[in-house]
């Protein structure tokens, strides 16, 4: 069974049916009629190679020579995508221009040149001729591949998902044409096994570019252009001429190594991969071929849009378990490959401690606030390098140092950290992953780098002091409330050692005075607990009877002018509901209602049904209250208007239970004419089969 020319014979169709696709879908599309041109190549080398499964020697130039042509057609494809992104920027990078402009005419005119070996190698026979043309391919497929991974790397996240079955597909078709061929320029003959795999591997990845081809209707994949380009590609492609180079080697041990030949190949091969991987993983080998391209190829040394977004992203990084300080520092050393770094920050009196380090030991020595270092950060903002630091003395005025900072492992540079009117702090850096000069351009980058993380450590003290004022806030309003329930507590007492002296041979008053004692006990207690957990507990609820309980109130405000009156206007009333918080309320609400009306006034209060609900009303002549008053001011939380005499919570609290209850409170008043506030009490409360869902 002949594998090979059913896998090209699939091949052919796949590539025939997307060409045809891409005929009558996409017309209008420079892209689409680039690609129609690939696969319609494509198309005919599978076909072409159909006849060379069948031994058909004749076509064996039409197809070496329809191989070379598809890898033109791929790369003004894959190139031309580029200039889609150029044209989307407003400001290209004028280097990136030149390496596209000068790419597609060195890889076009680099395989044709391999094209006329090939026609040549018809008529004269040249030495060393099947080594150039193999290597010729392997070069063609690597270099397919750079172009592949600089679209992927470039492209935007959000269009990955358009494009990755396109990445995929032709990633997969040229990663195996390099192997393909790296193998035969190894073993000196074409792997069969391989080649008819291959169109297996042609097959599979049409589907991929097919599917990818729907979603990308223009194949404009709206790419943006790196600065790191140029360094990947590098990489890439020097990776590429490494491993060429190791499998010669490998060859030639092979062939002249003796008894130890094969032993010795794989043995050398195997060191040389690991040695390749060990080089292009090694950071500071990537930083110095950066460096490296930046003196020599760049007219600006850093990418201002990459540098700005890394930045925001490392200071967006708030993990559990990482400190907010040391982000601040990564975030400042990744710009010039610094290894570790410290900060400063000014502290409550105006020193500045070390608060935070990355990789290095902490510093203990504060910084005073009238220090030489201080002053000249304050006063110059300059970007101190302390690797020039002793050879240009003349630069920093003579500027000292605290011991502490040159006493660390390889300090390098300080950057200042100021905010609006003063110095915040300032970031140590230290060991850097190359030694390189710092120019105008670091420096500037460093200081707009500062000013965002300057920023962000404001937003960070501001929060944490916001969250103490918060808890200060709380146990403030704990005290508020406690006092204002000692005031009642305090007048229940009061009342006991007023009546003394004229009730003491009464045995109804002595039994009252002690109970009042003992629910003041009571209280006071109740307070306590509130004060050990920091969280008021649920009084037990009840029944009781309203007109009881009014009743009692009303008896307990009669020494105090107007003495209020009541009017019951219905038999009884039993609710479930926490007696004692419901006793405070009203006592609360008399004792407003008597300070704000003259002593031959008048306070009612009227207990009554309006429907559903048990109405307490209480009706005053006093001084009344306006409208903007209500709204505004007579439920707020802590305002008062008696001055150092009240606390401003009593009728915040009132309403607040009374809602608890399900019911409302409804103040009627106009200045000079008095005040009607009305309680309203589901009379529901009456039934006591639900008690717990009473709890809000």
């Amino acid at each position: 069974m002949n594998l090979g020319f059913y896998s090209y014979l699939g091949a052919t169709c796949a590539y025939g049916f997307f060409a045809v696709l891409l005929l009558f879908s996409w017309r209008e599309s420079l892209q689409g009629k680039l690609l129609f041109i690939s696969m319609f190549i494509s198309a005919c080398w599978a076909l072409v190679a159909v006849q060379i499964s069948l031994h058909h020697e004749s076509f064996l130039l039409v197809y070496q020579s329809l191989e070379i042509i598809r890898y033109i057609a791929w790369y003004v494809f894959l190139l031309k995508l580029f200039d889609v992104a150029l044209s989307d920027v407003k400001q290209p990078n004028i280097s990136f221009q030149k390496f596209i402009r000068w790419a597609l005419p060195v890889s076009v005119g680099f395989a044709s040149l391999l094209l006329f070996n090939e026609i040549i190698a018809v008529f004269y026979v040249l030495s060393g001729q099947y080594v150039i043309s193999m290597t010729g391919n392997v070069l063609l497929s690597l270099t397919v591949l750079a172009i592949l991974e600089q679209l992927y790397r470039n492209t935007s996240a959000r269009f990955r998902w358009a494009t990755k079955y396109f990445f995929l597909g032709a990633g997969g078709i040229f990663a195996f044409d390099f192997y393909l061929y790296a193998d035969a320029l190894l073993f000196r003959s074409i792997d069969q096994n391989l080649w008819v795999a291959r169109g297996i591997v042609n097959l599979v990845a049409v589907p991929l570019l097919v599917v990818s081809s729907a979603r990308n209707k223009n194949w404009s994949l709206n790419i943006f252009v790196s600065r790191d380009i140029v360094l990947n590609t590098t990489v890439i492609v020097g990776g590429g001429f490494y491993l060429i180079a190791m499998a010669g080697a490998g060859y030639y041990l092979r062939e002249f190594g003796g008894s130890w030949g094969r032993i010795g190949q794989v043995m050398f091969l195997a060191l040389a991969v690991v040695f390749l991987f060990v080089v292009l993983s090694s950071a500071q080998f990537r930083a110095r071929i950066k460096v490296f391209l930046a003196k020599h190829f760049y007219k600006n040394k850093y990418d201002y849009r990459i540098e700005w977004l890394r930045l925001t992203e490392d200071l967006n990084d708030n993990a559990k378990n990482k400190d907010h300080y040391q982000t601040a520092i990564e975030a400042m050393a990744s710009i010039v490959d610094a290894r570790a770094g410290l900060l400063w920050l000014r502290d409550d009196q105006n020193r500045y401690k070390n608060v935070g380090t990355w990789q290095t030991r902490y510093v203990d020595d504060f910084v005073a606030d009238d220090s030489p270092l201080i002053q000249f950060l304050r006063e110059k903002g300059f970007v101190i390098n302390l690797k020039e630091y002793e050879n240009h003395a003349d630069e920093y005025n003579g500027l000292l140092l605290p011991e502490g900072l040159m006493a660390l492992d390889e300090p390098w540079l300080i950057v200042p950290l100021h905010d609006i009117d003063s110095l915040l702090g300032f970031v140590v850096l230290a060991r850097p992953l190359v030694e390189h000069a710092i120019n105008w351009e670091d420096r500037d980058l460093l200081k707009t780098a500062a000013k965002q993380i300057t920023s962000y450590l404001t937003v960070l003290m501001t929060s944490a002091q916001l969250a103490e004022a918060k808890q200060f806030e709380v146990f403030s309003r704990l005290s508020a409330y406690m006092v204002h329930d000692l005031k009642n507590i305090a007048a229940e007492l009061e009342l006991v050692a007023i009546n003394a002296n004229k009730h003491n041979s009464n045995p109804e008053f002595i039994k009252d005075a002690f109970e009042t004692v003992e629910n003041a006990a009571a209280d006071i207690n109740r307070l306590l607990s509130q004060l050990r957990d920091r969280r008021a507990r649920d009084e037990k609820k009840v029944m009781v009877d309203l007109v009881e309980l009014v009743s009692n109130v009303i008896t307990s405000k009669q020494h105090l002018l107007p003495a209020p009156k009541l009017e019951v206007k219905i038999d009884s009333a039993l609710v479930t509901l926490e007696k004692g918080r419901f006793a405070n309320v009203l006592t609360h609400l008399i004792d407003n209602a008597q300070q704000a009306t003259d002593n031959d006034g008048e306070v009612v209060v009227t207990l009554s049904r309006a429907g559903k609900m048990h109405a307490i009303r209480i009706s005053d002549t006093g001084h009344g209250m306006d409208e903007d008053f209500i709204r505004n001011r007579l439920f707020k939380p802590f305002d008062t208007t008696k001055g150092n005499a009240g606390m401003g919570i009593g009728m915040y609290e009132g309403r607040e239970f009374i809602r608890q209850l399900g019911g409302d409170i409804e103040i009627q008043s106009k200045p000079g004419k008095g005040s009607i506030i009305t309680l309203y009490i589901p009379s529901s409360l009456s039934h006591d089969n639900d008690i717990d869902s009473l709890h809000v």
